[in-house]
Order: structure tokens, then sequence, then C-alpha cells
């Protein structure tokens, strides 16, 4: 029974991860999405998403030529016996990273834009006893923290920091990134080294592997809390992670300050609690399975452990929930002590879910004030917002159903190129404009927003498919060894993938998700490597009549229907591919509606708005 619960866990886990990762992978080789220009209604010119069409074939050659090198180089090193001692090496990755870090730090040092501008004006507010972001008037406009209480952890956390470095030590805040980044990477390698201990050159190359894809290293740059929030999120799942492999229950204890540090950084945190809880609650019914399968082989020990075993786990769920509550109580009360002020209320949520599922000028879901303009109108009653946020939801969930394919399906399919098929996932666009307290070099200005930005866009589109491929290669080729446990990564990025699809849209909310997909294609291409290696060896050297029976053999294990049901996949894409629906949701091009998008994602001549 217990291995058929996990046996059926596993594959529904597995299947839902595969249709995620598969559209975004179909995303990938068909379009790119980047933030380019249009003509604003006032003349002028406005950010917006823009798609630019892909070749599928150039990106299936370069997947197949990298099958041939990776197998070449494979079978030259498969036979050296390389002794390794993988913590020393994990650990000098790690401070490679964080030198290159703190090269691209020092080499812009630039100075905080939007969001993050906000939230470090407050703390530098506080720091000088000013706490007037909690009232409703501040200078004729609302108070920062009157509006987005929610906030006021990590403006918290950066007033604590600032006390130590400086209000306007803006480089000192980016070393506090990058530390979080790296402690974040050293973290997730450890979490994932405890289901492929046996393949630690796999290891390194996950390790190796984050550092090298850059995008998310362009966060540092950018003081919000998300780095340091996923450093406390992971560090949350090793502990429960650990406690699973060796049943120790005070493991709970670190993880629940954890959890509700992270939270405190940045609410979105809060997915990483799920999917742990998810885990968790498997584990206990497992478990409890187990107990009863003892209990009537009457193995009494087995029976006394699995008790113990189920219960401590519902335990320890309920342990990180009281944690993250806790935490944030008593940061919230000592703000509130620290400045004089209640908590206030604040936007209600679901106006932001209500968002999420509207237009907006840079792209679908993404900001567009209605969570503003609501609250404003209902003159800062949460119950009313919470009404008409209900109301404004209702009319755009009848809009949908109204026609579910031309306006539900769209729209979500554009959402999701919008967050996560843009290659850099806008981290250049962040850095973009801004000021710096240094003259940066021009060919750091030109990764940023001139032609170099173009060429690296380019370059990360192909590692994007690369990654994705690896993704759903490791869903294909793991399934009958690998246990539920080490999906646990995966699934974060699928809660953020679900999260996201609903709530307020921005490839830099998607980023801190997507990153944790890439120890898993690492992993898929292995073991995909070493499929094709046992494949050109079975090709090579089966003589003919061993051939033919291994073929029988394979059919004979009803493998027929499992190639039937692909061939069949392949038929239906193909014949998906020729409709027009399929360009409106996965083959997006804006140049075939007159607007110059391959020219702008290339930087191609000088684009400028109609008269």
């Amino acid at each position: 029974m217990t291995n058929s619960f996990e046996k059926i866990v596993n594959i529904i886990i597995r299947a839902i991860l595969a249709v995620v990762v598969f559209v975004l992978f179909l995303h990938s080789i068909f379009s790119t999405s980047f933030i380019g220009q249009i003509p604003g209604e006032d003349g002028g010119i406005q950010d917006h998403t823009l798609n630019i069409a892909d070749s599928p074939f150039v990106h299936l050659i370069i997947l197949l030529f990298l099958t041939v090198l990776f197998v070449m180089l494979y079978r030259v090193v498969v036979n050296r016996n390389i002794q390794i001692r993988l913590q020393v090496v994990l650990r000098l990755i790690a401070a490679a990273g964080f030198l290159l870090g703190m090269v691209w730090i020092l080499s812009t040092r630039l100075l905080p834009g939007s969001d993050p501008a906000k939230v470090c004006r407050t703390a530098a507010e506080w720091v000088e006893g000013n706490f007037t972001s909690f009232e409703q008037s501040v200078d004729g406009e609302e108070g920062y923290l009157f509006k987005y209480p929610f906030q006021s952890g990590i403006v918290f956390f950066y007033y604590l920091v600032m006390r130590l470095l400086g209000t306007e030590n803006y480089v000192g805040l980016q070393v506090v990134n990058l530390l979080a980044l790296t402690i974040s990477y050293y973290l997730l390698v450890q979490i994932l080294g405890r289901f492929w201990k046996e393949d630690k050159w796999v290891l390194i190359f996950v390790h190796a592997a984050l550092i090298l894809w850059v995008p998310y290293m362009f966060y540092v740059t950018y003081p919000y809390g998300i780095m340091p929030g996923m450093a406390c999120s992971l560090g949350a799942v090793l502990c429960a992670v650990r406690y699973l492999e060796t049943r120790r229950w005070w493991y709970m204890l670190p993880a629940a300050l954890l959890m509700g540090l992270a939270t405190v950084f940045k609410m979105n945190c809060l997915i990483y609690l799920v999917a742990v809880g998810c885990f968790l609650v498997y584990d206990a019914l497992y478990n409890l399975l187990r107990q009863k399968e003892a209990g009537r082989e009457k193995e009494q020990a087995v029976c006394r452990t699995g008790k113990r075993t189920w219960l401590v786990s519902l335990a320890f769920l309920a342990v990180m929930g009281l944690g993250v509550a806790g935490t944030n109580r008593a940061v919230n009360s000592y703000v509130e002590h620290l400045s004089g002020y209640e908590m206030p209320d604040g936007q209600v949520m679901l106006s932001w879910v209500v968002m999420g599922l509207q237009e907006a000028p840079k792209g679908p879901g993404n900001y567009n004030g209605f969570n503003g303009n609501v609250w404003t109108q209902s003159n800062y009653d949460t119950e009313l917002a919470n009404e008409l946020s209900k109301d404004e939801l209702k009319r755009r969930l009848q809009w949908m159903a109204e026609d579910p394919v031309n306006n539900g399906l769209v729209f979500f399919a554009r959402k999701t190129a919008y967050q996560w098929n843009d290659p850099t996932f806008i981290s250049l666009d962040r850095m973009a404009g801004r000021k710096s307290e240094t003259e940066i070099a021009p060919v750091v200005k030109s990764l940023i927003e001139g032609k170099g930005c173009s060429y690296l866009s380019a370059a990360l589109n192909m590692v994007q498919t690369l990654l994705l491929a690896g993704a759903l290669l490791y869903l294909l080729l793991t399934g009958r060894k690998a246990r539920v446990y080490e999906l646990l990564i995966y699934v974060v990025f699928l809660g953020g993938f679900l999260f996201h699809l609903v709530w307020e849209a921005s490839a830099s909310y998607a980023i801190p998700y997507y990153v944790l997909l890439i120890p898993y294609g690492v992993k898929g291409w292995a073991e995909y490597i070493r499929w094709a290696d046992k494949a050109w060896v079975w090709i090579a050297h089966r003589p003919p009549a061993q051939k033919k029976e291994d073929i029988q053999h394979f059919f004979s294990r009803k493998k027929g229907p499992l190639l039937a049901g692909v061939a069949l996949l392949l038929v239906v894409l193909i014949l998906f591919g020729q409709t027009e629906l399929f360009r409106r949701t996965i083959a997006l091009d804006d140049n075939a509606k007159g607007i110059d998008a391959r020219e702008q994602f290339y930087r191609i001549g000088i684009w400028e708005p109609e008269e």
C-alpha cells in the first residue's frame, strides 16, 4: 500500500510539473519576450512587453549539437577516476561567485530605483526618527507604509542595516544581498545533495550553473528583500529535509525561526512553507499507512516508530506555522513600539489578485494602479474595498467564462510569457537608467542597455531552452529511481508559478522561483547524457540479433502504448501548431502586428514613436 501511495503521488506531481515546464519550453523555442516600447496614448512612448518569433528548428539543432558534444566529453572523462573533495570545491565555487558579484557591484555602484528606492528611503527616515510613512497623508501623498504595511518587515531590516552601515551606503546593502545570494545557492546545493549523494560532479555543475546564470546575480543591485527571504526560506527547507532524513525532531525549531524571518523579509516566502507543508503531510500519511501495514504484520517496533513519525511530521508543520505567525507578530509589535504608530490595514490583498487578472500598460497582470484606486475610492475602508474588489473580480471572471479560449486561455498564455519567457527576467531593465555613484565603464554600460544587452539576451535565450529541456528530461528519466521528497524544491517552483498566475505579474517576481529549476535542468542533462551514451553503445556495438531481441523485449513490457501516446502528442502539437490559437498563445510575434519588435530586441536602427 505504501509503495502504491508513493508511486501515485510521484506520478501526479511529475505530471503537473511536466505540463507547466513543457508550456514554458514551447514558449522558449517559439518566441522571446522582452521589455520594449510602443507609442503611448499621450503621443510619447511607453514601456510594453513585446514578443518576437523564434525558430524552434534552431533551438532543436543546438540541443542536438550539445547532445553530441556532451556525450563525447562524457566518454573522454567517464573512465577517469578523479577524486574530489566535494565540500571544498563547493566552497571555492561559492567564493568565486561572491567575488564575481562584488566585481559587478563595484563596477556599477547603482543607486536604488523604483520600489527599492521607496523602501530604502523609508528605512533612512526611520534612522532619522521620522516614522510619518505610517500616516495617511505625507506631503500630499499617502504614506508608503500606510499603503503597504506588509513592507514594514523589510523596511525594519534595512533600518537595522543602515544603523550599522549608514543611510547612504547602498553598496553595503547590495553586499548584504550578495551574501544572501551566496548562502542561497550553497544551501540549494546542500539540499539536493542529500538526494544526489552519489552524483558529486552533478552537484559541482549545479553550483557552477547557478553562479554563471547571471540574470539573478544582476538582482544583487535590487535591495528589496527577495534574496534575504530566499536564503532564510532555503535554510528552513534544509532543516525540513534533514528532519526527513534523520527524524530528529529538534530541526523544527530552526526551521520555524528561519521560515518566520523569511516571511518578514518577503511575504511571498509563504510559498516555501506551503510546499514544505505538503511534503510533511505526505510524509505523515505515508508513515501512517506504513504503521497500519506493520500492525497487520505484527511488527510492533515498526508500528511504534511509524506512529511517532507521522505525529512528529504534523507537529513539525504546526510549529513552522506558529513560527511564521509569531515572528511576524513580534516584528510588527516592535515596529509599533519603535514608531509609535499602530500597524494600518493597508490595501486589501484581494485587489492584487484582481490586478493580476487585468491588462496593464507593461503587460498582462502587471501593476496598473487598481489596488490603490479601489482603496482610495473606498476612503480607506477595508471592508468596502474588499467588496469592490470582489465585484470587479466577478466581472473579470465572467468575461473569461464568456469565451474561455479567446479570453481566458489567451490572457493567461500572454501573462505566462510576460513573466517567464524573458531570458533576462528584466534584470537588465531593472538596472537601465538608474543613477550611479561612479562613471560606469562603456563595456558595462553596453551590457546593461546597449548592444551588449542584445548579445547577452540572445545567448540567455538559448540557455533558457537548454535549462527547460533539462528540467523536462529530469522528470522523464528519474521517475523510477527518485523518491517523492527529491521534488520538494521543484514543487516550490510550481507554487511560485501557480501563485503568480493569478497575482500581480512581473518577471522580477518570477525569477526567484525560476532559479530553482536550474539544479533539475543540470541533473536532467546529466541523466540524458548517460542515457544517450548507452544508446550510442547499443547502436554501434550491439549485434543485430541481440538488437532485435531487445526491441521485442521492450514491446513485451507493454511499452507500445507509451510510444503510441508520445506519437499522438506529437501529432496533436503539429496540428495545433497550424492554428491561429497557437500563434496567439505560444508563437507570439509582435512583428506580425506591425511593431518593430525584432529591431528593438536586437537594437537595429533607432526606434521612434509615430507622429
